[in-house]
């Protein structure tokens, strides 16, 4: 380059300068998650194609199964259980099963989709079905909602269809295999190649498909950002985000630009999630910013869920509240003194099978809330278990409670915020029955009573957003 002009040579270093921007390009691929509302129909299918060309990045696509199209309909996961439940019942399972055909035919023939191979997958299943084979598990039968779909989506976009199984597997604790992350960045390695993975499901220790909780795909699309190292983790549902509070109580609730992996938690814990709250982890262990995006509005921003912020807008990030709550109280005196008090009770709890949400104590007392439904079943044996080996001078449960958590960094160190929180549920005269606030700091939370839920969080709100 010494006999080049200078001029020459800066057109030769912007040349260099673009190459290099379009090679950091590619190696930055965005796992894209749909779920059910987001491959509902034709039409569905074709908002994610467009968002999926609207960025060279978007590079792997994970689906959920086709979701209801109207609240009258039933959805595709729940025909699939039903069709298990009636085909290994030796009952005719026509009706569901052929609700769940037209479903996946009707797509292909309104996006002009070859549907020879779907119907051989359908046939194929029927079959298996019919002679009740015991290939045919409640799980694998389940994930075939997924499976289809993703099928049809790689068609569509003319990408490479992937399998879920036995790509991602399971130890017998249900702890995902280190395994699974090193198989899914070898499947998955072309950086300018576009595919397509279901979500919900993987395999167990035996070889047999085993699918996630409800809501599963979207830890399928946390693991895949995971392996592969992705920039980010676009979830894309049916709203834009979070807001601060539940729009159905409190009207007009802001939206959540960005949250925390610590504070997602707490709200999740709460009751306030657009996403599976075992999402989180994957994306957490490397930092990788997780986007709620909106299939039908794409255009929004919606919220990011990212790492510790330095600073917050708001002193709260958002207020959750979820019923259902009893609480067990034991009185006794010099409690405090009684080595092993605290993990006696917990062992009692154990043994029934219940976990609890909360543990306040005082010097003579101890409070452990529970949920109800799973306390109702074995109440009588808790109590007799703990007057039995505690011998406390008084046990009472109290039931119909609330528990309302109000979540954010910028309540940390801040002098006056739980004043204000308790002087706002003052004076809607609500009375607090639990107070519990983590050594963390980014989280009170408060036991109300039920029928008081909706007053309290509008309450907190007004503190802290609308005054």
């Amino acid at each position: 380059m010494e006999n080049l002009s200078i001029p020459r040579r800066i057109v030769i270093f912007y040349k260099h300068l673009h190459f290099l921007q379009k090679v950091i390009e590619m190696a930055e691929r965005i796992v894209c998650k749909f779920g059910g509302s987001s491959v509902a129909d034709a039409a569905q299918f074709q908002k994610v194609k467009a968002i999926i060309n609207a960025d060279a990045r978007r590079k792997v696509v994970v689906v959920s199964a086709p979701g209801k199209r109207n609240s009258k309909e039933t959805k595709l996961t729940d025909l699939l259980y039903s069709t298990y439940d009636l085909a290994f019942k030796g009952l005719d399972f026509t009706l569901p099963w052929n609700l769940i055909r037209e479903r996946y035919l009707e797509i292909c023939a309104d996006l002009g989709i070859n549907k020879k191979p779907i119907v051989r997958e359908l046939d194929l299943l029927e079959q298996k079905l019919r002679s009740q084979d015991a290939d045919i598990t409640t799980d694998y039968l389940a994930s075939r909602g997924e499976y289809l779909c993703a099928h049809l989506m790689a068609e569509y976009l003319g990408a490479k269809f992937v399998d879920a199984f036995p790509m991602i597997s399971f130890d017998e604790k249900y702890r995902l295999s280190a395994k699974s992350y090193t198989d899914i960045a070898a499947a998955i390695n072309g950086e300018n190649q576009l595919y397509v993975i279901p979500g919900f499901y993987g395999s167990d220790l035996h070889g047999k498909v085993k699918t996630f909780s409800r809501g599963g795909s979207d830890i399928t699309g946390a693991i895949l950002a995971n392996a592969i190292d992705a920039v980010t983790y676009e979830n894309w549902t049916d709203v834009s985000g979070m807001l601060m509070a539940d729009p159905r109580i409190v009207t007009g609730a802001l939206p959540i630009e960005y949250v925390s992996y610590r504070e997602i938690r707490e709200l999740s814990y709460s009751g306030a999630s657009v996403l599976h709250d075992e999402s989180i982890a994957p994306c957490r262990a490397k930092n990788i910013p997780i986007n709620i995006r909106n299939t039908n509005r794409p255009e929004d921003a919606g919220t990011i869920i990212g790492p510790t912020p330095a600073e917050t807008k708001r002193p709260i990030t958002g207020i959750a509240g979820r019923k259902g709550f009893s609480m067990i109280y034991i009185e006794k005196g010099m409690m405090n003194k009684e080595i092993g008090f605290g993990r006696r009770i917990l062992a009692v709890l154990e043994g029934e099978g219940l976990s609890y949400e909360l543990c306040p104590s005082a010097i003579d007392s101890m409070s452990v809330v529970v949920d109800t439904k799973s306390l109702t079943a074995v109440q009588d044996i808790v109590l007799e278990d703990i007057q039995l080996q505690m011998r406390p001078d008084r046990i009472k449960i109290f039931s119909g409670i609330s528990l309302i958590a109000t979540v954010g960094h910028g309540m940390t160190n801040k002098v006056g915020i739980a004043a204000k929180l308790f002087t706002a549920l003052a004076e809607k005269e609500i009375n607090i029955r639990i107070i519990d606030q983590g050594s963390s700091q980014i989280n009170i939370i408060v036991g109300v009573d039920e029928t008081q839920t909706e007053d309290a969080i509008r309450a907190i709100y007004g503190a802290f957003v609308q005054k």
